[in-house]
């Protein structure tokens, strides 16, 4: 074992990594299992072990079952044992990964009742709170679309939610992060005006990290939001994807424009979501990146959801509606098999 592994130095770790320092985390985690297999039973470091291989889980797989499996661990472990601002980064870290929002609520109220009783005047305090509002925001919004219990109770929270998390990031500078939360709430309110807005903001932003999971956000809600998408949302929303597919296999934008038989030049206008892209050139883009046509209308197959969202032919119709009449047809038989592959998928699963 190597000398210099010690609880301090997990511990350590977890902290950067829980600040979006993801390098190197299969070592850290194998040394971690390693050093715990070889000393003392600690709940604490057992924790933090389960909250990395969390983040691991939710880098790697899209299916939000499994990372549920994983976190739920780690939130059996926060109801047994006492909280230090350790525990803290825990829950910041992990509160979106529950499958009721309900718990994620219930925890968040307990850290804050901590925070407040224990740690009000530490430096980190309005920091980990505004992170626990911030990662509480995503749940309720995910419940927004997906639980039918509370929408008031929800919305209420919601807002809570967004006012309180905004003058913390006011505080401390946190500009990107401010409009995350100005996003979420357009996504809670189908607000696609202000959504078009926050996303001609983010051009000058320059974290692109933080970006990009705004986008993300983006993508994951807008096939929720039926016919009030407007034009310019539906071409970003598929620009996204295309760009997303043809990163994830390692193609260039020269090699994809020749595939598809057009410029460089184009395709920057595509993924950039200047160019709307026809029904004929988006069948070819999908068979050219290997991906069932839905994917460009925001991959529902990863929507993080606790129930089975049943998505419909009028559903993805509703999205291409702002597309010229001659390409709709090539966008619904796509879409018609899609929904016969979901369907029974889920059969297969249930």
């Amino acid at each position: 074992m190597e000398p210099h592994l010690s609880k301090d130095f997990f511990i350590n770790k977890f902290l950067r990594i829980s600040s979006n320092d993801y390098d190197k985390l299969d070592e850290i985690i194998h040394s971690m299992e390693r050093y715990i297999s070889e000393n003392e039973y600690d709940a604490q470091l057992e924790l933090i072990l389960h909250t990395f291989l969390t983040i691991k889980k939710a880098h790697v797989s899209s299916c939000f079952d499994q990372i549920c499996g994983v976190a739920s661990h780690v939130f059996e472990l926060l109801k047994v044992i006492d909280w230090s601002l350790v525990e803290l980064h825990v829950l910041t870290t992990v509160i979106g990964y529950t499958t009721c929002y309900k718990t994620s609520v219930d925890f968040t109220k307990e850290a804050l009742d901590v925070l407040d009783d224990e740690f009000h005047d530490h430096k980190d305090c309005e920091k980990i709170k505004g992170r626990l509002y911030l990662n509480l925001s995503i749940k309720l919004l995910r419940a927004r679309y997906y639980d039918e219990e509370d929408p008031r109770k929800i919305e209420l929270l919601f807002g809570q939610c967004i006012d309180s998390a905004i003058p913390i990031c006011e505080k401390y500078g946190k500009t990107t992060l401010k409009i995350l939360l100005l996003v979420r709430k357009a996504l809670f309110d189908g607000d696609c005006k202000k959504i078009s807005e926050y996303l001609d903001i983010l051009e000058l932003q320059d974290n692109n990290a933080e970006i990009e999971m705004i986008k993300d956000d983006i993508v994951e809600f807008l096939h929720l939001l039926g016919d009030r998408i407007t034009t310019p949302l539906l071409n970003f929303l598929i620009g996204h994807q295309i760009k997303k597919r043809r990163t994830e296999l390692g193609m260039s934008t020269l090699d994809f424009a020749d595939a598809i038989g057009t410029s460089q030049t184009v395709v920057n206008g595509f993924e950039r979501g200047d160019k709307g892209v026809g029904g004929p050139r988006l069948c070819k883009i999908s068979k050219v990146l290997n991906i069932d046509i839905a994917y460009f209308y925001g991959d529902v197959s990863k929507a993080q959801t606790n129930t089975v969202t049943d998505i419909t032919v009028h559903t993805l119709s509703q999205l291409v509606s702002a597309l010229p009449e001659d390409d709709k047809e090539y966008i619904l038989d796509f879409t018609r098999n899609f929904i016969k592959h979901k369907n029974k998928a889920v059969q297969s699963r249930t």
